[in-house]
């Protein structure tokens, strides 16, 4: 394993493992500006103005108006994986669904076997609503794969790509913030407005974003709608001997990739006993493992397929 990446995964899983608020994240910042400038990057913190009119904070290592884009969300989640509970058994979108049908119909069905009175189902309901909105705000302690494995995978990338200069010129490293804040992708909406406002012909360049690669069997390849660049990524990959699995729109298709025109999105998961697909302990406080070896097989192929590509 690559010493650099070793030191730099230390790093952040000692002293940088939540980015939740903003002193956290800055400081998280202060850290990556250095690392990624040790690598010979012009490196910025480009701050974009989001939907909801906050400041989102990206780190940029590179040229704004780069061909290639390599990206991941920084910041990290809330402390509500208890949603997900049943994903080992029946993956993470049936599990999720389950539990909110769950959530829902039971306190009914049962006052009204056990005698009609629907007022305590209700305050169940609320009760279980409370619960989720107040978890979306206690940050999550551990925080190994989502996605300090992203921005991992993102700082690998840069360093492969450090050493072809001709690549380099063309390639930019991108870090978003404001991932997970609901509804989403509030950094990389406003960086991906922002750029084809202002680099309009690099549209529909090349993004590869980088979610949850540090844990999992299952490597999914997902875009927004079928372009290209999705079914060229997704056959090389496979062609190195990963299990891919294409994923084109839907729930679980919703990554930073998903505001640009020809953004691809690589995560790993692990199949459920029911056979769907999920991903490990994410958003709880099991989030603790980091595969950097199969982190640095991927990015070693990434690497392959852009240098080959460009």
């Amino acid at each position: 394993m690559d010493n650099k990446l070793k030191i730099f995964a230390e790093s952040l899983f000692t002293n940088y493992e939540t980015r939740m608020y903003r002193k956290e994240k800055d400081s998280f910042l202060d850290h990556c500006e250095e690392e990624f400038a040790k690598l010979g990057y012009d490196v910025i913190v480009k701050e974009d103005r989001n939907m909801f009119c906050m400041t989102s904070k990206n780190l940029v290592a590179g040229a704004l108006d780069a061909d290639i884009l390599i990206t991941a969300h920084y910041d990290t989640p809330g402390r509500n994986g208890f949603m997900l509970f049943l994903t080992p058994l029946t993956g993470m979108l049936l599990g999720s669904i389950l539990f909110i049908l769950a959530v829902i119909f039971l306190p009914q069905i049962l006052a009204e076997n056990i005698g009609g009175d629907f007022n305590w189902a209700r305050h169940i309901n609320n009760f279980f609503i409370l619960i989720f909105l107040a978890s979306i705000f206690l940050k999550n302690k551990h925080n190994h794969n989502d996605n300090t494995s992203g921005v991992l995978g993102v700082y690998k990338l840069a360093e492969f790509v450090s050493q072809n200069p001709e690549l380099k010129a063309r390639c930019a490293f991108v870090l978003f913030d404001h991932e997970e804040v609901l509804p989403g992708l509030l950094g990389s909406r406003a960086f991906a407005k922002w750029r084809r406002q202002n680099h309009p012909d690099k549209a529909e360049g090349m993004v590869i974003n980088l979610d949850c690669i540090g844990i999992g069997d299952v490597l999914t390849v997902m875009t927004k709608e079928s372009h290209d660049g999705w079914h060229s990524i997704a056959g090389f990959l496979k062609n190195k001997g990963f299990d891919v699995r294409k994923v084109c729109g839907g729930l679980i298709a919703t990554s930073d990739h998903a505001p640009f025109i020809n953004g691809v999105s690589l995560l790993f998961q692990k199949r459920s006993l029911l056979g769907p697909l999920f991903i490990q302990n994410i958003h709880s406080g099991r989030d603790k493992v980091c595969d950097l070896n199969q982190l640095e097989r991927l990015c070693e192929a990434v690497y392959q397929y852009i240098d080959g590509s460009s």
